[in-house]
């Protein structure tokens, strides 16, 4: 809908322009000096608009890229600590399994000392 909107309006503007061009008292060569000013101003506006434009979506995006950056070495560093306390838990885990294994090898190796010598 917006964009039929502003179709409608810059049609409007040309048939306006159109009819003021026909309609000046002006004579032509001042009329089109005019016109040619009023484009050029025109166009400088929005140069103007458009650097500033362009300026804005400069600072975001490097806000943007800042940001991103922040937040990926704040993963990197979250992903390594998680990784450490996993590997820590895995380590312990295997103590605990290694641990009680070692009483129990003494023990079997007393009972076959114990066998041997009644032997």
């Amino acid at each position: 809908m917006k964009t039929k909107s502003f179709f409608s309006l810059l049609a409007g503007l040309a048939a306006g322009a159109a009819l003021g061009v026909l309609y000046a008292p002006d004579k032509g060569s001042n009329t089109r000096a005019r016109v040619k000013k009023a484009a050029e101003d025109g166009l400088g506006e929005f140069g103007d608009k458009a650097a500033a434009k362009e300026e804005e979506a400069e600072k975001s995006l490097k806000t943007l890229k800042e940001t991103i950056r922040e937040k990926s070495t704040e993963l990197k560093e979250d992903t390594r600590q998680f990784l450490l306390d996993q590997l820590d838990r895995l380590e312990n885990a295997l103590r605990k399994v290694d641990e009680p294994a070692a009483p129990a090898e003494e023990e079997a190796a007393a009972e076959e000392e114990a066998n041997e010598e009644e032997v």
